[in-house]
């Protein structure tokens, strides 16, 4: 396949098919592929609105293609391309999507390989991210799993977050402190324990995320780590891992089933119908109404209900 055509499926907007042909085909003339890449990656950067549907299709997989090809010359431009708001409706949201709370660990480990400094400068660095700074410090605990840093370089870099997240107290330290806080409990960091317990009655944490009440807890309960519970992947296939990642979405057309006829929806209409009844009797409708939470109708990916700002399993999930 000609770099042409692998450019036009990869930005064919138009089909929810995986264009798993073009990915592997990128792959395989990654040296053709890689500029174009980083060209419009570049644009993003310089101005983070001003790419077209296609171009934001090519930046999505051409940035798992790099983690999968683990192509280290791209860290630094990842780093850039996520060092801005990721909340809802902004640019970075609009290009990846759910892969900013399901995959930038990855993608930042596999283009890391190793370099936890450069991680953690993102971490404390002076912009808006807040989901993917979270998915950074997930992907430091992940190096020190796997080895790559000892316990005590991952100290120091806590310290420095800490000390960091603690300067101005705002939503995005509170989840990033609570992110932090959990990993540390994970990992059994007993060090912290005090300093972090010692923070419960300044209403620092993001209680929907990890709360005052299990920090003070701190309780192992013999948690997964960041790589053993698949959340960071050291390695994965772009094809695989998106022909494989769905997340259920209950749609109405799961619970309701289409009406044989008209003449059936009629007899639910009549005097003695069950929709006449449910429609218009105020004494049936009183009799059968329960409380319903409006978080019941939101999406796992939908923003929170409570106004946080945040994705709902983020947040009050």
């Amino acid at each position: 396949m000609v770099l042409e055509q692998i450019l036009n499926d990869l930005s064919d907007v138009t089909t929810n098919e995986l264009p798993s042909a073009a990915l592997n085909a990128a792959k395989e003339n990654w040296s053709d592929f890689y500029p174009v890449f980083e060209r419009i990656a570049n644009e993003f950067i310089n101005d983070d609105t001003s790419l077209t549907e296609d171009q934001q299709s090519v930046l999505f997989y051409g940035t798992l293609l790099a983690a999968e090809v683990k192509h280290k010359p791209f860290f630094p431009l990842v780093l850039k391309i996520f060092s801005r708001s990721d909340m809802f409706l902004t640019p970075i949201e609009a290009v990846y999507g759910d892969t900013i709370t399901e995959l930038t660990g990855s993608i930042f480990y596999m283009l890391a390989d190793g370099d936890a400094q450069a991680l953690s400068d993102y971490i404390v660095g002076d912009h808006e991210a807040m989901y993917v700074k979270a998915s950074a410090i997930d992907a430091v605990f992940a190096q020190y799993e796997a080895g790559d840093i000892t316990q005590s370089v991952l100290n120091e870099h806590i310290k420095r977050w800490l000390a960091a997240f603690l300067v101005v107290p705002n939503l995005t330290h509170g989840f990033l402190l609570s992110t932090l806080a959990h990993l540390c409990v994970k990992y059994q960091l007993d060090e912290f324990k005090a300093e972090f317990i010692a923070l419960c009655d300044k209403s620092v944490f993001d209680e929907g995320c990890f709360s005052a009440k299990e920090v003070k807890e701190w309780q192992y309960d013999n948690e997964k780590k960041v790589i053993e519970s698949g959340l960071i992947s050291t390695a994965f296939n772009v094809v695989d891992t998106l022909s494989n990642w769905s997340i259920s979405v209950a749609t109405e057309s799961d619970f309701i089933q289409p009406l044989a006829n008209e003449s059936e929806f009629a007899d639910l209409m009549s005097d003695n119908g069950l929709l006449a009844n449910m429609i218009y009797d105020e004494d049936f409708i009183l009799a059968n109404s329960v409380p319903v939470s409006e978080t019941k109708k939101v999406g796992r990916n939908d923003p929170c209900p409570c106004g946080s700002g945040k994705k709902y399993k983020k947040c009050c999930l």
